[in-house]
């Protein structure tokens, strides 16, 4: 799933790193707290360390966020995450997002990118 994060403000402004995401049971319960990884199946970044991305008004960034569909410890089934909890990277402010994938285990959050992609290069 990509997290879309766009500058609604007046004036420029930097991101950098990971954003904040916890997986969420039906009732709102945090589940898991993603792990920041610079890269995994779907993509993330070339490279460790996230670069700065400089957002202009109205610009966009994301970044990915991937789960497994079993549970990582023994494969067995479990239930997907109802939604997600997402705050941006140096923000107090979250917002839930609903996540429409059978993921349900082993929660990743990549780096935040420029564009919509969220991946680089």
């Amino acid at each position: 799933m990509r997290i879309i994060l766009q500058n609604r403000g007046d004036q420029a402004c930097w991101l950098q790193g990971y954003p904040g995401v916890d997986g969420l049971d039906r009732a709102g319960r945090t589940l898991a707290h993603a792990k920041r990884t610079p890269h995994g199946y779907l993509g993330g970044i070339r490279g460790d360390e996230p670069a700065r991305v400089l957002l202009a008004p109205g610009e966009l960034a994301s970044a990915l966020v991937e789960a497994l569909a079993f549970r990582a410890g023994d494969g067995g089934a479990c239930e997907p995450y109802a939604s997600l909890l997402v705050t941006a990277p140096d923000e107090t402010r979250s917002v839930r997002l609903r996540w429409s994938t059978d993921g349900c285990s082993a929660l990743e959050v990549h780096p935040v990118v420029a564009g919509t992609t969220g991946r680089s290069g």
